[in-house]
């Protein structure tokens, strides 16, 4: 009896000591990590956005969307050459910029470009090895290429806030010559046979997996069977986010086992005289651990090189557009 009355005194009187917590008590759940990617579709350096720096300066084009860009990452899809040699590709459309032009997008804030596309060797291997060594010399990481096979396939780490964000970049475009293989040069071909083992393998070494291609049809209002079936294929291996980009037009939003597929983002700064390319979007992405939190899409019109807020008008059409297969929610939508 004497025992029991000691033992209920000293529990009176008891209090953890200073870090020690109860057992019946709930141990806060730290929050986690969010990260802001924002993501552009089409950039060409040279033509009509190349002539408005060169008169106006580098940071000309980009005044009316200065403010949007800003974000953890900045990502978006370079679709030209940057060389002053090479031999001129036998294509009906080649694009060509000044090397020194790519600080205009490190000015602005990309820290994250493809180059998995069908202009990036507009001016051959030359003018490919000149495109790379301008990444590198303004710092910009890239996806999609490089010296060989293995490096145009190998996964891009950021890490933010502790958060490491992964990307691979592939495109399903021609010509054949610009594919890499593993002792030549060129763009990451979005082989069905490689891809899911490379994107398996990716997820493994990050937090989060974004798969970036470049494929589709022109102008096509709706994604093709390659584009949907390498889309599914990249979900179906890990990828939490699927980024597309070449038919220059808005192509619909999916939610595939619940991760977002941009099927086509359109142009950002690519100047073309089809009036269907001018309504395009900037992406904003909030993600976390294996997760897309919540899309914004932000109206724009490309303007002729010069980016500006989308009218009344182009956003009832983006609206259309990105929500043709209903995926547009409070999670997922257009803003101004």
């Amino acid at each position: 009896m004497s025992g029991f009355l000691v033992f209920s005194v000293f529990a009176l009187f008891w209090t953890p000591a200073a870090g020690q917590v109860a057992s019946t008590q709930s141990v806060a759940q730290p929050k986690p990590v969010i990260v802001t990617l924002v993501a552009v579709g089409d950039i060409r350096l040279d033509g009509p956005v190349g002539r408005i720096m060169a008169a106006e300066g580098r940071s000309a084009p980009f005044q009316g969307v200065k403010k949007k860009l800003k974000a953890d990452i900045l990502f978006g899809n370079l679709e030209c050459s940057l060389t002053k040699r090479g031999a001129k590709q036998e294509k009906k459309w080649t694009f060509r910029a000044n090397p020194d032009s790519l600080q205009a997008l490190q000015e602005a804030g990309f820290n994250l470009l493809n180059i998995a596309n069908n202009h990036v060797m507009d001016y051959g291997r030359d003018g490919f090895l000149d495109t790379l060594a301008s990444l590198r010399k303004f710092d910009i990481p890239f996806i999609g290429g490089g010296k060989n096979r293995d490096e145009a396939e190998r996964l891009k780490v950021l890490n933010v806030r502790g958060l490491k964000v992964g990307f691979l970049g592939f495109t399903s475009t021609f010509p054949q010559q610009a594919w890499a293989t593993p002792h030549k040069p060129g763009v990451a071909f979005s082989d069905f046979a490689r891809a899911g083992s490379l994107i398996r393998s990716a997820r493994s070494r990050c937090d989060f997996l974004a798969v970036s291609f470049h494929g589709g049809t022109e102008l096509a209002e709706e994604p093709n069977d390659v584009q949907k079936a390498f889309a599914h294929l990249a979900i179906d291996s890990g990828a939490d986010l699927f980024i597309g980009h070449h038919p220059h037009v808005i192509q619909a939003l999916e939610i595939y086992k619940g991760k977002p597929i941009l099927y086509s983002l359109g142009n950002f700064l690519f100047a073309s005289p089809t009036p269907s390319t001018r309504p395009t979007v900037l992406a904003r992405i909030s993600l976390s651990a294996g997760r897309v939190e919540g899309i914004d899409f932000i109206g724009l019109d490309t303007n002729w090189g010069r980016p500006v807020a989308a009218c009344a008008a182009q956003r009832d059409g983006l609206s259309k557009a990105l929500n043709r297969l209903g995926a547009l929610s409070q999670r997922f939508k257009l803003v101004e």
